[in-house]
């Protein structure tokens, strides 16, 4: 299992994707994005989307260096069409947009279609966070990829659509949500397969409808599916699905879930809150501070040293990969070579 530094990494994604025609500055930005996601303690969204994305340049489904479009505006709205370009670049200018338009009129919504695979989501409302703003983001599978089961039933009708929301904090990491309405990621059972491991009970049925744990029942042919967040409660994670996949579907114009085979990739609403043009920042701060403080201050259950935020998690793991470095497991080093000789190019293990 090969270890490397965020930088190293960082070149070796942004290289494979100038070999295989995309920009410098896209294919940059894209390697920054995954390797991000690696930092973080979420693979299923780093760099084993490598090979992915190459396929997806091959094979013309990702079109690097695409216009992107303004189909309609005002003042705080907008809608985009990223071409079919990269996922990150369409989501990258879709929050810069949002954060832009909210500076000037309180809160803005820019929604984004023909835009491919983002990435992690919890990149993009983090933007809003650094300029002292809210952020929401939330993607569907732009009525394509359809992985989840509904409740009730055993057939795949939606994606795992996710939400993610920043909240900053002051002298702090920001709050941050990133979930999807399934109760795993797709990305995450591709790790789990890479690793030859077996996934837990709950997150995935066969093509029957039966529960299993090998995660190479979810590729078969014919596939299974992934199941809607919340075990016996499982409606809410469906139900979140039914209204995510009908913001971003519907109000982009990308379309939701459908019977119609659909190109596969992320349509995708941003929303942000300018706070001071709602209460002071001072007082914010302390409401969200007193907030952490309660919170925190909860007496523990067994197997539990302290009570953690959304993303601190992710924040902590952050800081001891890049101290540490990124593992990278064989199967996905594998897949990543590959991808790399496929567009001429030669990488190396090691930091």
């Amino acid at each position: 299992m090969p270890t490397f530094s965020e930088d190293k990494l960082r070149a070796i994604a942004s290289r494979i994707f100038q070999a295989a025609g995309c920009p410098t500055d896209e294919a940059d930005l894209v390697a920054d994005v995954l390797v991000n996601s690696n930092l973080v303690g979420h693979d299923s969204h780093g760099v084993i989307r490598i090979s992915q994305y190459v396929r997806s340049l091959r094979d013309g489904k990702v079109k690097p260096g695409a216009e992107i479009r303004v189909v309609r505006q005002t003042p705080a709205t907008a809608v985009l069409d990223c071409g079919w370009g990269f996922g990150p670049v369409g989501a990258k200018r879709t929050m810069a947009l949002a954060v832009e338009k909210a500076e000037a009129t309180s809160i803005s919504c820019v929604t984004t279609r023909n835009c491919n695979h983002v990435g992690r989501l919890g990149e993009y409302p983090v933007m809003a966070s650094d300029a002292g703003m809210i952020g929401i983001a939330m993607v569907n599978n732009h009525g394509g990829g359809q992985v989840m089961a509904v409740y009730g039933g055993r057939a795949k009708r939606l994606s795992p659509n996710p939400i993610s929301v920043a909240i900053p904090r002051r002298g702090a990491p920001p709050v941050l949500l990133d979930i999807t309405s399934s109760v795993v990621a797709e990305g995450k059972l591709r790790v789990k397969r890479n690793k030859g491991e077996r996934v837990p009970e709950g997150w995935i049925v066969d093509h029957e409808g039966t529960p299993s744990t090998d995660p190479n029942d979810f590729y078969a042919d014919p596939p299974g599916a992934i199941l809607p967040m919340g075990g016996i409660v499982a409606h809410k994670g469906y139900g979140l699905s039914f209204v995510i996949d009908i913001l971003c579907g519907a109000l982009s114009g990308a379309g939701c879930s459908r019977e119609a085979n659909q190109p596969i990739g992320n349509a995708m609403v941003a929303i942000v809150i300018k706070i001071d043009n709602f209460t002071t920042p001072e007082d914010f701060d302390q409401e969200v501070a007193d907030l952490v403080t309660y919170v925190k201050s909860s007496p523990l259950i067994p197997g539990f040293t302290e009570v953690l935020l959304p993303g601190e998690p992710e924040f902590r793991e952050l800081e001891k990969r890049r101290a540490n470095g990124i593992d990278i497991d064989d199967e996905t080093w594998r897949q990543i070579s590959e991808a790399a000789e496929s567009v001429g190019v030669t990488v190396e293990e090691g930091r």
